[in-house]
């Protein structure tokens, strides 16, 4: 999710809000873990092509161990017309 917030703490709780409320609609469960990076300082726009999430492993494994480490599984999607 994206937020606009003054701090890192604001940020947090709208992200915590948002898990509550979307799990409680789904009848999920949410774990006690959130993460928030700051996209911008304020006076730069985010818009299309804006990276919101980037996360770089150095790993010496060969291409299938990685994905098999690290790949999840199925992830959830929908897809609207």
């Amino acid at each position: 999710m994206l937020f606009l917030a003054r701090s890192l703490d604001e940020a947090i709780e709208m992200a915590e809000r948002e898990s509550a409320e979307y799990a409680g609609e789904g009848g999920l469960e949410v774990l006690d873990m959130v993460q928030a990076y700051r996209i911008s300082g304020g006076d730069e726009a985010v818009g299309v092509g804006t990276e919101v999430f980037s996360k770089l492993h150095a790993l010496d494994l060969p291409e299938n161990a990685f994905l098999d480490r690290y790949d999840s599984g199925p992830t959830h999607t929908q897809i609207s017309e």
